[in-house]
């Protein structure tokens, strides 16, 4: 794996609950598979690609943030 993996929201219904195998590496080719848990809907790779780096653009600025715990 080439980089951290968060959850990432679902573009279809925002749920943050991704079903992936477990040597998924987002730079794979062929990509995938990583599906929603919750409405079933299958990531492409760009969808995904962009929902993780959001993600991680996140859950970094909450870590710069004073006084959260992550």
């Amino acid at each position: 794996m080439t980089r951290s993996l968060v959850p990432v929201p679902c573009p279809v219904c925002a749920e943050k609950q991704n079903h992936t195998p477990g040597d998924f590496d987002p730079d794979h080719e062929p990509f995938g598979p990583v599906g929603c848990l919750v409405c079933g809907h299958q990531f492409s790779s760009g969808e995904y690609k962009s929902a993780l780096q959001q993600a991680l653009r996140e859950l970094e600025e909450r870590r710069r943030k004073p006084g959260t715990s992550h």
